[in-house]
């Protein structure tokens, strides 16, 4: 006789057997990093170090959530929205009218892009930085105001403030930025945003907030509480690895937040929300991806600082690097030894953003950078 079997039943036996199988990358290594360094890669299973995503999965306590919502998949998930946003309200001791929950960070980007184009508004933006707001207020006929980065490869609040127009009405700010992985000293920020969101909306997207171990950065979300015109984003694809089930937060005015609720807003996955509902209360497993981040950027730093290239401390999961040489010509090499790394950024195309992904797999890189290039 066949026993049937549930789907939830099924899932929740595999992602069983995948936590059977963790491997523990380093001494301190905590019980939930179950994938294993990719240390001999294939043209099939390359090393991917040019999405900045984290390549060690959700938390397992995350995945089991997951698994679990699978019978209930067939449902809307608006009690289960309604628990995930006051829960994020929580998190940042503030009110939930004032938050709104998107499916990614970059529907939020792409809604404030139409906002500003409604109104016929210009978009000050430095450059170069995460491309999406660009290329969606090109499309919908915007006029793009792009500020250069300063000569220390940090976003220049100085000459931003002298490119604005009587017209423009929305300014984005990707901090820390990327490619860049720089921040912005938080009380030059704050000024700023005090000062230019009088004249504009404000739109900071803090993609990699929680990777930042830097006594000058600061989120601004306290600055949403009181002032209509800041508007700050935040995702859960980087450090909570949903970036194939697309959860993103946005802190802003309930107006703004009301406004966006209307505009070609979709239900949010279910199984993504339970998922991240554990994921953003797993304080655990998020200080040992932070751990590991910080032992990859220590890898590559050295193998930099031994060969003297040129490159920009990293705020993020990612680093930025002079490779010398067109970035495409590293990608075409390293893609030989199955690395992938970065697309080319304007006007930077000699330097190489590197996504960091673990340490075993970081120390992988520089073996086979160092025999091509050193």
């Amino acid at each position: 006789m066949t026993q049937k079997m549930t789907r939830r039943e099924w899932l929740v036996g595999t992602t069983t057997a995948a936590a059977t199988g963790i491997i523990l990358s380093g001494t301190k290594a905590s019980a939930q990093s179950f994938m294993e360094p990719n240390i001999n890669p294939t043209a099939e299973n390359p090393i991917r170090a040019h999405l900045n995503e984290n390549v060690y999965g959700q938390s397992l306590k995350a995945r089991k959530a997951i698994a679990a919502a699978a019978d209930d998949s067939h449902k809307y998930a608006f009690g289960d929205i309604f628990q995930f946003r006051a829960l994020m309200a929580k998190l940042e001791d503030i009110s939930e009218d004032h938050v709104g929950l998107g499916a990614g960070s970059t529907e939020f980007l792409e809604k404030a892009a139409v906002f500003n184009a409604v109104q016929g508004g210009d978009i000050l933006l430095p450059v170069p930085t995460y491309g999406d707001i660009a290329r969606f207020s090109r499309t919908l006929g915007s006029k793009l105001i792009e500020v250069p980065v300063g000569d220390d490869m940090h976003i220049n609040l100085n000459a931003m403030r002298s490119a604005m127009t009587n017209n423009t009405k929305l300014i984005y700010l990707c901090n820390p930025n990327n490619p860049i992985p720089s921040i912005i000293e938080k009380t030059a920020l704050k000024d700023f945003c005090n000062e230019m969101s009088e004249k504009a909306t404000i739109l900071i997207d803090e993609a990699y907030y929680e990777y930042v171990d830097n006594p000058d950065y600061e989120s601004m979300i306290s600055l949403v509480k009181e002032n209509k015109n800041i508007v700050v984003t935040r995702t859960a694809s980087k450090i909570h690895a949903f970036a194939g089930m697309r959860i993103g937060v946005c802190y802003a005015h309930p107006d703004f937040i009301q406004k966006s609720f209307g505009l070609f807003t979709n239900t949010l996955n279910l199984p993504a929300v339970r998922g991240a509902i554990e994921s953003y209360q797993d304080i655990e497993y998020q200080a040992f991806l932070k751990q590991k981040n910080k032992e990859c950027q220590q890898i590559i730093s050295a193998m930099l600082d031994d060969l003297g290239l040129e490159y920009v401390k990293s705020n993020a999961n990612f680093i930025f690097f002079n490779a010398g040489r067109p970035s495409t010509e590293v990608a075409d090499i390293m893609k030989k030894h199955h690395i992938l790394t970065g697309r080319p950024f304007e006007p930077y195309t000699n330097w190489v953003r590197l996504s960091l992904t673990k340490p075993e797999e970081m120390t992988y890189f520089t073996e086979k950078y160092r025999a091509e290039f050193a």
